[in-house]
C-alpha cells in the first residue's frame, strides 16, 4: 500500500481531519457511491458527515498528495478480502 493512503486511513481512523487536510490536494476528487464531491474543503465536511475508514477501490496521487479517491461501496466492504488498493496507471 502506498504510503500516502495508508497516512490517509490512519487518520481517517482516528477522524483527525486538521491531519487529513494537508494529505489531500486541493483539486480532490472523492467518489462516495453516487456521490462525487470535489474540492479539499467540501470533501472535508462530507467526511465529518459520513465518516469511513475503508481503504479506497482506486486512488490517485497528484504531486504526493491524494488527488482521486473512490471509497467502496458497501457491498466491496463487507467482500471477503475487502477492496484492493489500485491506483491507475
Amino acid at each position: 500500500m502506498d504510503p500516502a493512503v495508508r497516512d490517509v486511513l490512519d487518520t481517517l481512523a482516528h477522524q483527525d481531519y486538521a491531519a487529513l487536510r494537508p494529505l489531500l490536494h486541493p483539486y480532490l476528487r472523492w467518489i462516495d457511491g453516487a456521490d462525487t464531491i470535489r474540492g479539499r474543503t467540501k470533501v472535508l465536511a462530507h467526511l465529518a458527515a459520513n465518516p469511513t475508514s475503508a481503504p479506497p477501490v482506486s486512488y490517485e496521487l497528484r504531486d504526493g498528495q491524494i488527488y482521486r479517491w473512490t471509497v467502496p461501496s458497501e457491498d466491496e466492504d463487507a467482500a471477503p478480502g475487502g477492496p484492493g488498493d489500485t491506483a491507475p496507471g
